[in-house]
């Protein structure tokens, strides 16, 4: 029988139990030694500290997050970091105007001759408990919108197979009142605990793109990612440098 092991995350003076993820092959890897947040000797400086300490907090607390930076790959190794850190597994969508509620949800494809709806990345974090990486918050399109507003107030979505996701709580609730038969009966999955998204996205007007709609932008916690100081990049040149070496 697989066994968890439980590891313990502890930045600053804030700590958190965490299990190790069941699907290891979706953890990043990596990101930690070649983030240009962190140091030589693979320690991490004040700037990735702070920010990691926070995301620790609202991981904490079980909130959505929003990077919000300068275009780059910042924002993105950041939050591929903290997960590798925090050994979580990771579902990746980037958003564009081309994006669909299918990219999202569910496609329907042919497997041995069946029509078959297979579940895509926002559906399968929900349900397994991985965590939601959504790049590029600001090109989301108005026919998305309804999809992502439900599933980060409500953490539920109606899929195309008929089946629907509900939040923990309330389908905790239901299977005690009603039993497993019921929840069966009426197409219901859990939504796991360990769900939460993290959304990367350029400030709009500066940038181009589509400003974030108010009842969007209410469901995320935001934390801007300034671009790293002199003496932090002069740190990752002498990391590339030292890596070259060895």
């Amino acid at each position: 029988m697989f066994k968890l092991s439980i590891l313990k995350i502890t930045i600053g003076d804030v700590k958190k139990l965490t299990k190790a993820s069941k699907t290891p092959e979706l953890v990043p890897i990596n990101y930690q030694q070649n983030c240009i947040l962190f140091t030589v000797d693979m320690t991490c400086n004040q700037e990735a500290m702070s920010h990691l300490r926070w995301m620790l907090q609202k991981d904490i607390l079980g909130q959505d997050m929003f990077l919000i930076g300068k275009p780059g790959p910042l924002r993105r190794r950041l939050a591929l970091a903290y997960l590798e850190l925090t050994n979580k597994s990771v579902e990746f969508v980037s958003l564009s105007q081309d994006t669909t509620e299918a990219d999202l949800k569910q496609r329907r494809e042919i497997i041995g001759g069946t029509a078959k709806y297979i579940n895509q990345s926002a559906v399968k974090a929900a349900i397994e408990g991985h965590v939601l990486i959504l790049d590029g918050i600001e090109k989301a399109e108005r026919n998305v919108l309804p999809i992502l507003n439900n599933l980060l107030e409500n953490r539920e979505i109606h899929l195309e197979d008929g089946r629907f996701l509900v939040a923990p709580k309330t389908y905790d609730k239901l299977l005690q009142e009603h039993g497993l038969e019921h929840m069966i009966k009426w197409n219901l999955v859990r939504v796991s605990e360990d769900f939460f998204v993290i959304a990367l996205g350029l400030p709009v007007p500066t940038y181009n793109g589509i400003p974030l709609d108010p009842p969007l932008r209410s469901r995320f916690q935001a934390r801007h990612i300034m671009t790293p100081s002199y003496a932090v990049k002069n740190i990752s040149l002498n990391l590339e440098k030292y890596m070259e070496i060895k």
